[in-house]
């Protein structure tokens, strides 16, 4: 299995695949982690002829562009039975692997900075945060939900073009500390090097618990977008019967909400039940949150473009 690297894999390690081993003892899972999906998909390029993955949990807009590579298999509830409590809206159109987890992305703060959480989008470019903003530059998903809430704030249409996102990014560029966050963007805040910046609601609660509330985590007015990460069955799989059965796992209630209480990611089934103090903190599904919708199909096509332009444009204002 291919996945997330850090607390991502130490929480769905302890989560799901130790009680997914308990029970099918005969099946080992080796996980390789990844730092971000962009090099998730860079790796199973490269085994494509002869792949030695066959689960691999990444971003949908990513996982798209395996999908159009022929990167992954199709699967259907005949083989995946708890396909079944996935809502349609979580499945992929066209059968390849649905969605296992959901997240957003949102603001993360210094607590004692911001006694109140930040409500705009604009608190980046607040001056009085100048120098201590990071922000994880594309081909993250970070980077790239920014350029598009960035390209809406200033009433684009981000699937038509983003010169005025740009340019707005191009002001926030001397205010930023890193475009590049180490060891991340987290704790950069805990540690006080930044005071603000992009991050994920999942990994903002969980640090929060972690450090006595040192670190908040805010969804702007502006309104946010989802993080979502498919479960995919990579095509060719050497172990492909027992890549589906945890994926079935994976789609379980009892996984799901042992992932949730973990690491706070909103289940993707329908039967998934979490406490209401969980529930309270996982980004909301119900349509309570302003989402930005964002074009995985159109993202991937663009995601180098992009990524190039902030390396001609944005970056280089720095």
């Amino acid at each position: 299995m291919i996945a997330y690297s850090g607390i991502w894999q130490d929480q769905y390690t302890a989560a799901v695949i130790k009680p997914f081993q308990a029970k099918y003892p005969n099946i080992k899972i080796n996980f390789v982690s990844k730092r971000s999906s962009a090099d998730m998909l860079s790796a199973l390029q490269g085994q494509k002829s002869d792949p030695n993955t066959d689960i691999a949990i990444m971003d949908q807009s990513v996982s798209e562009s395996g999908n159009k590579q022929g990167l992954f298999d199709k699967v259907d509830a005949s083989a995946v039975s708890n396909l079944a409590n996935v809502p349609d809206k979580f499945r992929n159109k066209d059968g390849y692997g649905p969605v296992a987890m959901l997240d957003a992305i949102g603001l993360v703060y210094d607590t004692k900075t911001f006694p109140t959480a930040p409500t705009s989008w604009n608190a980046l470019w607040d001056k009085s945060n100048c120098g201590k903003v990071n922000v994880v530059a594309p081909p993250s998903l970070l980077g790239i939900s920014l350029t598009a809430i960035t390209s809406s704030m200033e009433g684009e249409d981000y699937t038509r073009g983003i010169d005025k996102g740009v340019d707005k990014l191009k002001q926030l560029a001397p205010c930023i500390q890193t475009f590049a966050p180490n060891p991340d963007e987290y704790q950069n805040v805990i540690t006080g090097q930044t005071v603000i910046g992009l991050g994920q609601n999942a990994r903002g609660q969980y640090y929060a618990d972690q450090t006595g509330k040192k670190i908040g985590v805010a969804f702007p007015k502006e309104g946010t977008a989802y993080q979502i990460n498919t479960i995919n069955l990579v095509k060719g799989a050497p172990h492909s019967a027992a890549a589906k059965t945890f994926m079935n796992y994976a789609l379980s209630a009892e996984a799901q909400e042992a992932f949730a209480k973990a690491l706070y990611y909103a289940p993707s089934v329908s039967n998934a039940k979490l406490p209401a103090d969980v529930q309270a903190r996982v980004v909301p599904t119900d349509g309570s949150l302003k989402i930005l919708p964002l074009d995985v199909d159109f993202l991937a096509s663009v995601r180098d473009k992009w990524t190039e332009t902030w390396k001609r444009q944005i970056i280089t204002k720095q």
